[in-house]
């Protein structure tokens, strides 16, 4: 029993390190990501990322407190426990989405 537990223990103990290290490969990763792009896009360009990002939290928090308001008390705590690691890894969630958005511009302003 006790060299199962040992071993669980172990096992736990890599899986966090493991996990560690991919989050911080991940947020290296998205981080690049961001400034190459980021990099490569027009001043007007970015600037209507900066005000489309803007708008779409703004638009988002809108939405998410209408829904909590609406939602049942366990699917609150749920949605709680998400905002909570979303906001521990928000760098990551905001360069990813920064990219997507001046992307989407870029191409846009490409195909015209």
């Amino acid at each position: 029993m006790t060299q199962a537990r040992e071993k669980a223990t172990a096992v736990k103990q890599q899986v966090a390190e493991k996990t560690t290290q991919v989050r911080a490969q991940v947020r290296g990763k998205a981080t690049h990501a961001a400034h190459m792009v980021q990099d490569r896009t027009p001043e007007p360009v970015r600037a209507k990322a900066a005000a489309a990002t803007g708008q779409v939290r703004d638009k988002a928090a809108h939405v998410g407190e209408l829904a909590r308001e609406k939602a049942p008390e366990p699917v609150r705590e749920k949605a709680d426990e998400a905002m909570r690691m979303a906001r521990s890894n928000r760098t990551p969630l905001y360069a990813a989405a920064g990219a997507l958005i001046a992307l989407l511009f870029v191409r846009r302003a490409r195909s015209r």
